[in-house]
C-alpha cells in the first residue's frame, strides 16, 4: 500500500488544485484502514470540511507507522499519523519532522478473552502474548509495561509475533496467545473475529497520554500553517462529530474507503458493531488534555513524562531533541475558543445523516 500511495502522490503535486484549494495529503500507520481511523481523513473528505477550508484533503494508509513516517521524510505527504516511540525514533534521524498534536488518552493497550482471568499485566506471567511483529513498536511497548509489572520479557512471558488483523483473532482462538497488544484501532479490528468478546488489560502503556500523534516537518509546518491549522481544527472535529455520532462516523469512512465497507447484507449490522466499538476510542480523540485542559495539547511535564518513560525502558535507545520536534502551536491555534461538544451537537442537528 506504501508504494501504491507513493506513485500516486509523489512530489509532483501541485501546491494547488485547480479550485484554488491548497493540496494536503497525509497517511494513516494503521494498514487495516479500520473506521477508528475516521477522523483524520475521511470524516471531513465526506463531510467537506477540506475544500471548506480551503485545502483537498488526500488521505491514504500505509504499511504502518513507520513507513508512513518514511514517505513524510521523503516528502511524498504533508502528514502521517503515528506513535510516539516510532515518532521519536523516526525524528533522530530526521530532526526536521514536527509532532503537531496528540491524542490525549491511550493509544497503545493490551486485551485478553473476557473471563480468561487476565486483568492486568501482573497476571500474564506465565502466558503468552502476541504482538505485531517482533522489534515493533507494539513489542517494545509490551515489554516496557512487563518491566514495569515487575515481569522478565522472554522469561516470565512470552511473547510471539501473530502478524495484524485476522491472524490475531485466529491466534486467541486457537489458544496460541493468551492476550495481544496493539493501538486502539487493533482491537476494534478484530473484535468481530474471536470467539470470546476482549477486554482491556491494565497495563503501563495504557496509562500514558498523548501515545498516538500527528507529525509534519517543518518545512510544511511554513509553508502550510494556515492549512495545518486548519486541518487539525477539522481532525478534533471530527472525533467529536464520531464520538457524538459513532455510526456517522463509521459510515463516512466506509463511503471514502469503500474496499473496506462490508457487504450489503452485512453492512447494517457491521456498522452498528463498528460504531459500538469505536465509541471510546473516539470519545479518547475529542478528550482535552488532563493538564492543559486542550485537546491534542499536553502540557511539558506530560511530553517529559512520556519520553522519559520510552527512554527508561529502552523503548527509545537514543535520547532526542524532544523539546524542539514537539511544536503543538497549530493545535494550539485551532482549538482557540472552540467548545468541541457544543459544537458537534450543534452541527449535527443542521446536518442530519443521509
Amino acid at each position: 500500500m506504501a508504494s501504491v500511495f507513493l506513485a500516486s502522490c509523489g512530489s509532483d503535486d501541485e501546491a494547488e488544485n485547480a479550485d484554488g484549494t491548497v493540496a494536503l495529503s497525509g497517511v494513516n500507520g494503521d494498514p487495516s484502514n479500520g473506521p477508528s481511523g475516521a477522523p483524520w481523513g475521511s470524516i471531513q473528505i465526506k463531510e467537506g470540511w477540506d475544500k471548506a477550508d480551503g485545502y483537498t484533503l488526500k488521505w491514504d494508509v500505509a504499511q504502518s507507522a513507520a513507513a508512513g513516517l518514511q514517505l513524510l521524510s521523503a516528502g511524498k505527504v504533508d502528514m502521517s499519523q503515528g506513535s510516539a516511540p516510532t515518532a521519536y525514533a523516526a525524528a533522530k534521524l530526521d530532526p526536521d519532522l514536527r509532532i503537531i498534536g496528540f491524542l490525549n488518552g491511550p493509544a497503545y493497550l493490551m486485551v485478553a478473552p473476557e473471563g480468561s482471568g487476565i486483568e492486568a499485566t501482573a497476571d500474564l506471567k506465565g502466558k503468552k502474548i502476541g504482538v505485531m511483529a517482533l522489534g515493533s513498536a507494539s513489542d517494545m511497548m509490551v515489554r516496557g509495561s512487563l518491566n514495569e509489572a515487575g515481569l522478565v520479557p522472554d522469561k516470565d512471558v512470552k511473547i510471539l509475533p501473530i502478524g495484524v488483523g485476522a491472524p490475531m483473532a485466529e491466534a486467541l482462538n486457537s489458544g496460541t496467545v493468551d492476550a495481544i497488544a496493539g493501538w486502539e484501532g487493533m482491537w476494534q479490528s478484530i473484535s468481530a473475529l474471536t470467539d470470546t468478546p476482549l477486554a482491556p488489560v491494565e497495563s503501563a502503556m495504557s496509562d500514558l497520554p498523548g501515545m498516538m500523534l500527528q507529525v509534519t516537518t517543518q518545512e510544511v509546518l511554513e509553508e502550510k500553517n494556515d492549512e495545518l491549522v486548519a486541518y487539525m481544527r477539522n481532525f478534533y472535529k471530527g472525533c467529536a462529530v464520531a464520538a457524538e455520532d459513532p455510526a456517522r462516523a463509521v459510515a463516512d469512512h466506509w463511503d471514502v474507503f469503500a474496499n473496506v465497507s462490508p457487504p450489503a447484507d452485512k453492512y447494517d449490522q457491521q456498522l452498528a458493531d463498528q460504531a459500538d466499538w469505536n465509541q471510546n476510542f473516539f470519545s479518547i480523540c475529542a478528550a482535552p488534555g488532563a493538564e492543559t485542559g486542550v485537546p491534542g495539547v499536553l502540557s511539558e511535564e506530560e511530553v517529559k513524562t512520556v519520553y522519559d518513560w520510552l527512554r527508561k525502558y529502552n523503548i527509545l535507545e537514543d535520547d532526542v531533541d524532544y523539546e524542539t520536534i514537539v511544536d503543538t502551536s497549530v493545535t494550539e491555534e485551532a482549538m482557540k475558543d472552540l467548545d468541541l461538544t457544543t459544537w458537534a451537537s450543534e452541527y449535527l442537528a443542521e446536518n442530519p445523516a443521509d
